[in-house]
C-alpha cells in the first residue's frame, strides 16, 4: 500500500474507498462514511485523505474533541493542506475557540486565496471572536468572489447594520434577499435600516414576513420578534411593542434554559452567594500589601449592562495616554476563585506569591487583548466584573473603580429590549422580572463592596456625560491623573474603526447626542410589577421615585 498524499498516485482501492465514503456522506449516512474512513486508517491507507474525512464525520456527529485530534494529525502530516486546515479550524470554532479558528483559516486562505467558502468561514470565526471590522471585510470578500453566496451577503448586511453602516446593510441585504428570500438576517438588516430612517411600518411588515416563514427556527423567530418590538416602539404602539419584546425574551429564556437536573450555578445564585460570603468575611481579608498594576493608573469600569460603560470606554480611549480594554476576559484565569465558597476562602487567605501568579495571568490576558503598556492609564471595562470586585481588590489594591450609573429603570428596560449573545450572565436579561432581580442583586453586592473594600469608587452618571461632556471628561481626566485632551471630543471617529461588542455599537460611532431620558416611562404600566425592586435604587442614585 502507498501512503502518497497525491490523488494521482492513489491506488484503485484507495479511490474506491474514498468514493464509497463520499457517496455515504452525500446520502447523509455519516456512520457509514466514518466507518469506511476508520477502516482505511486502521489498514494504513492514505492517512491524510481519511484523517480529514474522519474528522469531518466526527464534526457532523458533534464529537468535536475526537474530530480535533484527527484534524491535528492531518495538519502534522501536511501543514499546508487546505482540507486538513479547514477541519482544524472548524473543530476550533465548534470548541468555542474562535480566535484560534480564524488563525487556522488564515493559513488555509494563503493556500487558496480565492476560495469564497474559506473567506466565509474565517468571517464567521472573526464575528464570534468579536473582531467585527475584519469579519465584515471577509464576508464582503466572500461575496465578491462568489456573487451567488447569499449567506455571505446576509451576514455582511446584518453585521453592517449592527455597526451603524445602514447604507451597506440595505444594499447587501437586498442583494441577499434577491438571491434567497428566506435569508432572515438580510431581512433583519434591511428592517434595521428602515427603523434607522424612521420607516417603521416598512420594517414591521418585513419582520412579520420573517416570522411567518415556515420552519424558520425558534431563535431566528425570537430575534425577529425583538426587532419587531423596535419598529412598533418607533410607531408609538407600546402595548404591541412590549408584547413583542416579551415574546422574544420568553422564547429565548425557554430555549436556553438549563436542562432538567443541571447542577451548574446560575449567575443570580452566584451573585447572592458571593454577597453572603463577603458580608461575613472581615474587610481586611480582601486587601494585599503588594502593588499589582504595571501602569501608574489602573482603573476598572464596572456596573451593569446598558449603564453607559461602552460610551465612556470609547470616550476615554481616545485620549493618547489612556488604553482601554473593551470586554476582554482578563480575569478568565481567576474566575475559579469566585466559583465556590472554597475558592473565596482560598482567595481571602492567599499570600503574595500565589497572588502574583494570578496577576501574571491577568497581564498576559491584557496583552492578548491589545494592551501594550505604552500608555500611563489602563481602563479595563467589563460591567459585570462588578461581581468579582473581591478578586480585583486582592490582586490590585491600588486600582480605581469607575462605576457607571444610569437611571435603573432605563437600564433594566434597555437590557430587556436589547439583543445580547446568550451567556450565563446574559441569560438573566431575557425577561423583565429576571433582569430586575439580577440588577437588584448586582447593585446590592456592589454596595456591600463599597463598605468592605478599600478601593476608591468614582461614580460616573451617564446622563451627565451626555449633557455636560466637557466638564465630565475634565473631571474624569483628573481622577485618572492625565490632562484633558482635544482628542476626547473626537472619540466617535476613532470608535467607528473599532470592534464594539455591545448592542449600541451603531450609536457610539455617531458621537455624543442628546439622548431621550426616561425611555422606560411609556412602558410604566408594564414595568409596575418590578418597580419595588428598582425604585429604591432609583432613589439611592438620585433619579427620584416618580
Amino acid at each position: 500500500m502507498t501512503n502518497s498524499h497525491n490523488a494521482g498516485g492513489q491506488t484503485e482501492e484507495i479511490r474506491s474507498r474514498l468514493n464509497a465514503a463520499q457517496e455515504a456522506l452525500r446520502a447523509g449516512d455519516i456512520d457509514r462514511a466514518l466507518g469506511i474512513a476508520e477502516d482505511a486508517l486502521a489498514s494504513g491507507i492514505a492517512p491524510l485523505n481519511f484523517l480529514t474525512l474522519a474528522a469531518f464525520c466526527r464534526i457532523e456527529r458533534g464529537e468535536n474533541e475526537a474530530a480535533f485530534a484527527l484534524a491535528a494529525r492531518a495538519c502534522e502530516i501536511s501543514p499546508r493542506n487546505v482540507d486538513a486546515l479547514v477541519a482544524m479550524g472548524t473543530c476550533l470554532a465548534k470548541l468555542e475557540r474562535p480566535a484560534e479558528a480564524a488563525a487556522v483559516f488564515d493559513r488555509a486562505i494563503t493556500q487558496a486565496p480565492n476560495d469564497a467558502d474559506l473567506h466565509f468561514r474565517i468571517a464567521a470565526a472573526l464575528e464570534t471572536a468579536k473582531e467585527y471590522r475584519r469579519a465584515a471585510e471577509e464576508y464582503e470578500r466572500a461575496f465578491v468572489l462568489e456573487p451567488a453566496h447569499a449567506d455571505a451577503a446576509a451576514r455582511l448586511a446584518f453585521l453592517s447594520s449592527t455597526r451603524g453602516d445602514m447604507k451597506k446593510a440595505r444594499v447587501a441585504g437586498l442583494k441577499a434577499l434577491a438571491l434567497d428570500p428566506r435569508q432572515a438576517f438580510a431581512s433583519f438588516a434591511v428592517a434595521l435600516a428602515d427603523i434607522d430612517e424612521g420607516n417603521f411600518d416598512a420594517a414591521r411588515l418585513r419582520l412579520l414576513d420573517v416570522i411567518d416563514i415556515p420552519n424558520i427556527g425558534r431563535i431566528v423567530r425570537a430575534l425577529a420578534q425583538n426587532i419587531l418590538g423596535d419598529a412598533l416602539d418607533g410607531m408609538g404602539r407600546t402595548a404591541e411593542a412590549f408584547a413583542a419584546y416579551e415574546q422574544s425574551g420568553e422564547a429565548m429564556h425557554a430555549l436556553y434554559a438549563p436542562p432538567p437536573g443541571a447542577t451548574g450555578e446560575t449567575a443570580l445564585a452566584r451573585s447572592r452567594r458571593i454577597a453572603a460570603f463577603v458580608a461575613r468575611t472581615p474587610a481586611e481579608r480582601w486587601s494585599s500589601a503588594r502593588r499589582g498594576s504595571r501602569v501608574p493608573c489602573h482603573a476598572f469600569l464596572l456596573s451593569f449592562p446598558r449603564s453607559g460603560t461602552t460610551l465612556l470606554t470609547h470616550v476615554l480611549a481616545a485620549h493618547p495616554k489612556i488604553a482601554a480594554l473593551d470586554e476582554k476576559r482578563t480575569f478568565a484565569d481567576s474566575l475559579d476563585l469566585a466559583a465556590s465558597d472554597g475558592g473565596l476562602s482560598r482567595l481571602a487567605a492567599m499570600g503574595e506569591e500565589e497572588l502574583e501568579t494570578y496577576r501574571e495571568a491577568y497581564w498576559k490576558r491584557a496583552a492578548a487583548g491589545g494592551f501594550t503598556g505604552a500608555q500611563s492609564v489602563l481602563i479595563d471595562k467589563m460591567p459585570l466584573n462588578s461581581e468579582i470586585l473581591c478578586v480585583i481588590a486582592k490582586l490590585f489594591p491600588e486600582a480605581k473603580i469607575l462605576f457607571a450609573l444610569r437611571d435603573p429603570r432605563d437600564v433594566v428596560f434597555s437590557c430587556f429590549r436589547r439583543r445580547f449573545a446568550v451567556t450565563r450572565q446574559n441569560y438573566e436579561l431575557l425577561t423583565l422580572q429576571s433582569t430586575s432581580t439580577y440588577y437588584d442583586a448586582t447593585m446590592s453586592l456592589s454596595a456591600l463592596y463599597r463598605e468592605k473594600l478599600a478601593l476608591p469608587f468614582f461614580d460616573v452618571r451617564h446622563e451627565d456625560l451626555v449633557s455636560d461632556f466637557e466638564n465630565q471628561t475634565k473631571a474624569l481626566c483628573a481622577i485618572l491623573g492625565v490632562e484633558p485632551d482635544p482628542a476626547l471630543a473626537n472619540f466617535a471617529e476613532r470608535a467607528r474603526a473599532q470592534n464594539i461588542a455591545t448592542p449600541n455599537a451603531a450609536l457610539i460611532g455617531r458621537g455624543i447626542a442628546p439622548e431621550r431620558k426616561d425611555q422606560w416611562r411609556p412602558y410604566a404600566q408594564y414595568m409596575a410589577p418590578v418597580m419595588p425592586l428598582l425604585a429604591p435604587w432609583a432613589a439611592k442614585f438620585g433619579y427620584g421615585t416618580d
